[in-house]
């Protein structure tokens, strides 16, 4: 479940962000999964279910959940605000991980 950013940084005005996740590796981005936009906040709420059924347990252990966060800029590109990297398997997959993760440029961030 995606719940709540904090402190994002835009071009001097506030940003329209979303989420966007992955679970990686994903050659076909079949694991791609969106939020809502969330209009002009740096701040936003979402409390949306990103749900992945039918991955077994120990596939999902072996993947990384890609977490990025961009601002929609009609019709220009989508500016990245920043993203993380979360191993699956450093987490128990049977009990709820509540917690904030600080994003990163691209390539950073991963914990």
């Amino acid at each position: 479940m995606v719940m709540h950013i904090r402190g994002l940084v835009g071009d001097g005005n506030d940003p329209d962000p979303y989420v966007k996740t992955y679970l990686l590796p994903d050659p076909q981005k079949t694991t791609k999964r969106k939020t809502k936009v969330a209009r002009k906040t740096c701040n936003p709420t979402y409390n949306e279910m990103l749900v992945y059924d039918g991955i077994p347990r120990g596939d999902l252990e072996q993947r990384e959940l890609r977490l990025s966060v961009l601002s929609e800029e009609g019709f220009w590109e989508n500016i990245l605000l920043g993203e993380v990297g979360i191993r699956l398997r450093d987490l128990d997959l049977a009990q709820e991980k509540m917690g904030w993760f600080a994003l990163g440029s691209r390539g950073h961030g991963t914990l």
